[in-house]
């Protein structure tokens, strides 16, 4: 994987470097703007410092906010005396609570900060808070949709006059007496080089211009049902009155040859993606559930017990149940009873472990990921334009990496027991790809099936047919049939790579036949601008959609619980109140459905099904993930979604720091330097002279 990220050729690098640097500099000039303001309210409550104590962190560590719970990546406020943490969205919102602030006030500096601990001591830069530091954009805005509320809950814990504040109450964890002091996890002054650098390099280089969205796919306006065209626009559901309701779809060979740049032309606006026929249908035999259990008894070293114990989700209430994982396999494609004889609908939660997928990806099934769509760019290591990639390795993200999804559905299903992922939104990107789909062989008795067949959003109703072989359950290793046998060896199996792309149209019109005829999950996927109106109707409609009187998590973000699906009349009612229809669309063998930061989505499975997903964090959706993050915090601390949280402040120092060397790395190397060059050629030259400077501090440093 390594080796085929370093074939990206040296000019499509810079190209890439650039616009991640482009979209990250946002982001870290605010975060570099809080901490100017911090440090001037530090300066008038204490006077000139040489130094803000640095905490000890092991990187493997992670601090949080001992109110909002959320992490911290940086500068916070320190009790001495409790220990108590506080991080700088905590100290905004006291300070706003307040009605006798002056704007601007607290933004004065009476001098720099400078760095006197050992390890940067040769690089005594002077900390100096930019005359950004007194904008108004700094000081803080009245109480908004985001405020977490301290006021209300604490009345008495405001700021001081000179902006400095005091420990939290005991009430909320402090001690109520000590005044918190400034502290910082990173060296004191590389985010402003950082941000320096990475505004240099960004004015140096030119842009290319994708928010205008794809002008081939709109000139063609290819709205024929996905699967006529190689490429192009493919229209989801009937979007009378509204506009855009159409999804970008194209084949892996198409995106092969074309590259990642049409793709980005409609990720950039949040528009979901479909990559087809990235597999042969065939091979999608072995990775049913029996196969992958069999493939990763291969490699571990103690046999794993059939009879174990695993966690799966209860799609009737969402609640958790433990099974064994031999009855939960054998449910796949016989369904699995309760003790009422209904039909009970799960998905395997947390299984295989992460640790265990990767091995048994890496040894049994190699030729999938090397084939999976755009893997070059968001694996969740190597991954060139995943930001998330960029943290150190010991960094603590549960939300990026790859997952095994496998979960019961059924076509006709009893109502309540559809088996679902109810409406939800990430902070990260996503991409789900099917690798396999099963009929159920249980027949519903009469007097629990519907009435009628559950219809998409263009009133047409789906059906399937129910002809799909399934293979019965047998965990004996001895026993295993042709097609289940499993390679002991770690490498490619016979015929991996060639078989995995659909090179010809005829294949494609194989897949157009029987097996497209065939879906395996139905998706619904919301807008970005649609979060409002979705939480206003959530939100008015609570104990309607979800059948009780259960108070909702969030008041104001609904969306986060998690604990709805939408069914066609919720959604003919969004449309025709509330002006706002989801694209909805079929899934089907070996099609990865690529899902942006902060669309809000539901999926239904018509079928059993096993989903390979990758999470990971674009250049694109780190703006919407940073304004995301500020709403989770608002959660309460309990919240699913907060104890998910991204670090997207962590993320985009990182990303930017090794963009930033790796663009020095690029620019600075003679074998490249008669091809490529910035734009801006005092850039490059202010580059090469830097770099220089560092080499010589080093060489004397070590003689």
């Amino acid at each position: 994987m390594k080796a085929r990220v370093q074939e990206i050729s040296v000019v499509d690098k810079l190209k890439y470097l650039h616009s991640i640097l482009a979209y990250v500099l946002p982001v870290l000039k605010q975060i570099y703007s809080d901490q100017c303001f911090e440090i001037g309210v530090e300066t008038r409550a204490y006077g000139p410092k040489m130094d803000i104590i640095r905490a000890k962190m092991n990187s493997d560590e992670q601090m949080c906010c001992d109110f909002c719970k959320v992490p911290v990546f940086d500068y916070h406020r320190h009790c001495p005396r409790c220990l108590y943490d506080l991080c700088l969205d905590c100290c905004r919102d006291i300070r706003r609570s307040q009605t006798n602030v002056v704007r601007g006030e607290y933004a004065e500096s009476k001098g720099p900060v400078v760095e006197t601990n050992k390890d940067s001591a040769s690089d005594r830069a002077r900390l100096e808070p930019s005359a950004a530091s007194v904008n108004d954009k700094l000081f803080p805005e009245p109480i908004d949709a985001n405020d977490i509320g301290i006021r209300s809950l604490f009345p008495t814990w405001r700021a001081n006059n000179d902006g400095s504040i005091t420990c939290g109450p005991h009430e909320a964890g402090g001690c109520g007496s000590s005044k918190l002091v400034l502290r910082r996890i990173f060296k004191i002054n590389w985010i402003g080089k950082l941000v320096k650098s990475s505004q240099e390099m960004v004015n140096g280089c030119k842009a290319h211009d994708l928010e205008n969205g794809c002008s081939s796919c709109h000139d063609s306006r290819r709205l024929d049902s996905i699967g006529r065209h190689n490429f192009g626009l493919s229209k989801c559901s009937d979007s009378d009155g509204i506009d855009g309701n159409s999804v970008y779809s194209s084949v892996l060979e198409n995106l092969k040859y074309e590259g990642i740049v049409h793709f980005r032309k409609h990720w950039i606006n949040g528009e979901p993606v479909i990559i087809r026929n990235a597999f042969e249908p065939s091979l999608s035999s072995s990775w049913d559930p029996l196969s992958i259990w069999r493939g990763i008894q291969e490699i571990m070293d103690e046999k794993m017990d059939e009879n174990a114990i695993v966690k799966a989700v209860d799609c009737s209430n969402q609640s958790e149940v433990h099974i064994k994982l031999n009855q939960f396999i054998k449910g796949y494609s016989d369904g699995h009873k309760g003790e009422d004889g209904k039909l009970i609908m799960l998905k395997l939660k947390d299984w295989p472990p992460v640790s265990v997928l990767e091995e048994f990806l890496l040894c049994q099934r190699p030729e999938f990921i090397v084939n999976f769509p755009l893997v070059d760019f968001i694996h969740s290591k190597w991954g060139f334009l995943n930001l998330a990639a960029k943290l150190p390795p010991d960094a603590l993200q549960s939300e990026v990496g790859l997952k095994l999804l496998i979960a019961y559905g059924r076509q006709q299903q009893p109502g309540k027991s559809d088996s679902v992922t109810n409406l939800m939104v990430k902070m990260g990107d996503v991409v789900h790809m099917l690798m396999h789909r099963a009929e159920m062989r249980y027949l519903c008795p009469k007097s629990l099936q519907p009435e009628q067949p559950e219809r998409i959003a263009n009133g047409m109703a789906v059906h399937v047919n129910a002809h799909a072989p399934v293979q019965n359950l047998n965990l004996d290793m001895g026993e295993q049939s042709p097609e289940h046998t499993v390679s002991k060896s770690c490498g490619p199996s016979a015929g991996s790579s060639a078989e995995l792309s659909s090179s010809s149209h005829s294949e494609q019109a194989k897949t157009n036949g029987v097996e497209r005829s065939q879906p395996g999950a139905l998706w619904d996927v919301f807008r970005r601008q649609d979060v409002p109106m979705l939480n206003k109707y959530l939100a008015s409609n609570w104990e309607e959609l979800t059948n009780n009187s259960q108070a909702m998590l969030s008041v104001k973000h609904p969306i986060y619980d998690q604990a709805v699906y939408l069914r066609e009349h919720h959604k003919r009612v969004l449309k025709d109140q509330y002006g706002i229809e989801p694209r909805t669309f079929e899934q089907h063998i070996g099609e990865a459905v690529f899902i942006p930061a902060g669309c809000p989505y539901q999926v239904k499975n018509l079928q059993s099904t096993v989903q390979l997903a990758l999470d990971f964090l674009s250049p694109e959706s780190l703006r919407e993930s940073a304004r995301m993050a500020q709403e989770i915090r608002c959660l309460p601390n309990h919240h699913d979604a907060k104890l998910k949280m991204l670090e997207v402040g962590k993320i985009a120092l990182y990303a930017a720091s090794s963009a930033v060397k790796e663009i020095q790395k690029i620019t600075l190397d003679p074998k490249f330097n008669l091809d490529i060059r910035f734009e801006d050629q005092n850039l490059t030259r202010a580059v090469s002279e830097n770099l220089a400077r560092v080499t010589k501090q080093r060489k004397v440093s070590c003689g």
